[in-house]
């Protein structure tokens, strides 16, 4: 039986599809698994698939207390950029698409530039300015840390996706005696939720799981998010509680990927409309 090329192609990007499938769920298959794995069991290659699995992982008493005040930290600096790149980026990629000054195009395409520079190229500076400010060891310094680096990407976002918003429906308001701000609030704000939701997504998922800046900027344990405090449970010299690790990060997952369940289909129209190339 002969195969026409074109089966041959359909067959081989499936085959590539499934193996690039397996690399990625891989991991996240067995570190589910290993949530509920007995502490024996997690690096026993024979228990690769568990015929015992336990809850215990879930109520290590001596973790909870201080883990459910790292997550609330986390939460705190998530929603704070979240919420300071949201107004930040809104008004600012509305300005950027409404300029017919050719010097502001330039402005928002110079925005994307800011992620060729490596975040740990920057940090040293960065943190010797929060120093200077008096905002190391705070949840404001790491919030605008989070800040410059997703602000960028979001405005640029913003700016793309302005030119969906017919420029008539703002000229029409200015007539009937409307201000900017009021513009932003009753037209801008509203026509750009699907956009404003990509942006909420990306910024909070970004901080939420951000490692570098704030192992740097946080030194307090009571200040720590759960990425970094997670790395510091090793009750003994040698001993570190693989099992509770796992759990923990498990249900640290689950409030972004709740989060993403529920607003996905908005985050998917501001990213396919956000692509409209800026004219």
């Amino acid at each position: 039986m002969e195969i026409r090329p074109e089966d041959l192609a359909k067959i081989l990007a499936y085959v590539t599809v499934i193996i690039i499938g397996i690399i990625y769920l891989f991991p996240i298959f067995w570190a589910f698994l290993s949530a509920f794995k007995y502490e024996a069991d997690i690096f026993n290659p024979a228990a690769l698939i568990p015929t015992r699995l336990t809850l215990q992982n879930f109520f290590e008493p001596y973790f909870k207390p201080i883990f459910l005040q790292w997550i609330g930290n986390s939460f705190i600096v998530s929603a704070g950029a979240t919420i300071i790149v949201i107004l930040i980026s809104v008004p600012a990629g509305h300005v950027l698409a409404r300029a017919r000054s050719k010097s502001y195009r330039l402005l928002s395409h110079i925005l994307i530039f800011a992620y060729l520079f490596p975040s740990t190229f920057l940090i040293v500076g960065f943190t010797r300015l929060l120093g200077t400010l008096g905002l190391l060891n705070s949840y404001l310094g790491v919030i605008l840390a989070y800040v410059a680096f997703n602000a960028p990407y979001v405005i640029y976002l913003v700016y793309s996706y302005m030119f969906a918003i017919p420029v008539e429906l703002e000229e029409a308001l200015l007539v009937d005696g409307y201000t900017k701000f009021d513009i932003l609030k009753k037209l801008v704000f509203p026509l750009s939720f699907p956009v404003i939701v990509t942006g909420v997504l990306w910024t909070f998922m970004q901080s939420w799981n951000e490692v570098l800046y704030a192992l740097v900027i946080l030194n307090s344990p009571e200040l720590m998010t759960a990425p970094i405090g997670m790395a510091t449970l090793q009750p003994g010299e040698s001993i570190t509680p693989w099992g509770t690790l796992w759990a923990f990060s498990l249900v640290y997952s689950i409030p972004p990927l709740i989060v993403f369940y529920l607003l996905q289909q908005y985050y998917i129209t501001g990213l396919m409309r956000g692509a409209i190339k800026a004219a």
